[in-house]
């Protein structure tokens, strides 16, 4: 799709008129938008910017509710050659500054030698042209009285640039301590929803639930002795991952499906985890498992089972 910029009297373009591609590094933005569901201050701000931006590009068919995707701005009319972070609205690049293809009009000496000479005919109620030397005292006290209007006006809108200054940065330093608090408290629901040793920690009955376990230190001693045989290359999942997965399942017979979306990963992955992480339990765990004598069995047997089966078993090994 060719670009192309909309800035008056720029003719930067993405393909020439025969359709090849212009390979000279000219990037293209398009408008900043109006975020206005992420509080006030943002809200005003990227407001205030998207006018902003409107006013330097002054194209009489663009307006603040009719901007299209293919509105864009390329990168000569900044000086950095892209724009500033929207935040950072002393930045020159906050919006476009450079070859905009008007001027300002700005009001020189001589309009403000004939507006004085306007106003001293209206004073004098002669339209005809004054004496050189009055003319002269009357020009001096004028542009006096101009002058120090000029500087009180100067200074009063200094004032209240400061002040306007100290607010907006009152807000952003709000803006940036609400922003950095939130980002910590998502950090923090996101680790407590993580499968991983710190969402287990001084939770116990979190550890018995899942894994059958009465605590994490016996958890993690399990998988000390486990974490020398599991395998390690190539692993979505963390050996604390690798050994809670197989033991949710064991305990808790839940679908494969099921735990790769705990997990967030592909029923694959849990179904291969699976699978090496109970052949390593089974191979280095195996002298764990106690046996009982006879003796024991027979006195923790059901009253049923000793019945059914005890003296057809006591027979036969008399035969033996």
């Amino acid at each position: 799709m060719v670009k192309a910029c909309c800035v008056i009297n720029c003719h930067t373009r993405t393909h020439d008129r025969h359709g090849k591609r212009i390979s000279n590094g000219v990037r293209f933005f398009s408008f900043p938008a109006w975020k206005q569901h992420l509080g006030s201050q943002v809200s005003e701000l990227t407001k205030r910017r998207r006018m902003a931006w409107l006013a330097a590009v002054r194209r009489k068919t663009i307006t603040f509710n009719n901007i299209s995707r293919n509105t864009l701005v390329c990168s000569r009319h900044f000086h950095k050659g892209k724009p500033a972070y929207e935040m950072l609205e002393c930045d020159p690049d906050w919006v476009p500054s450079l070859h905009l293809g008007h001027k300002e009009v700005k009001a020189t000496h001589s309009g403000r030698f004939n507006r004085s000479i306007r106003r001293l005919q209206a004073v004098t109620g002669d339209n005809a042209a004054p004496a050189p030397l009055h003319v002269a005292g009357q020009m001096d006290e004028t542009a006096t009285a101009n002058d120090a209007s000029q500087m009180d006006d100067t200074g009063s809108n200094n004032n209240v640039a400061e002040q306007q200054e100290c607010h907006l940065c009152s807000c952003r330093r709000g803006e940036i301590n609400r922003l950095l608090e939130e980002n910590r408290r998502l950090k923090e629901e996101l680790a407590q929803k993580r499968m991983d040793e710190d969402s287990f920690k001084d939770d116990d009955a979190k550890v018995k639930y899942y894994t059958g376990l009465p605590c994490l230190a016996l958890l993690m001693g399990v998988l000390t002795q486990l974490l020398p045989c599991l395998p390690q290359t190539g692993r979505k999942l963390s050996p604390f991952q690798m050994l809670l997965s197989t033991l949710m399942r064991l305990r808790l017979n839940l679908p494969i499906q099921h735990i790769a979306y705990l997990f967030s990963v592909d029923r694959k992955t849990v179904s291969t985890t699976f699978r090496d992480t109970i052949g390593t339990m089974f191979r280095h765990l195996k002298p764990l498992v106690h046996w009982p004598e006879r003796h024991c069995l027979h006195a923790t047997m059901p009253h049923q089972f000793v019945e059914a089966f005890w003296q057809s078993s006591s027979s036969y090994c008399g035969l033996l």
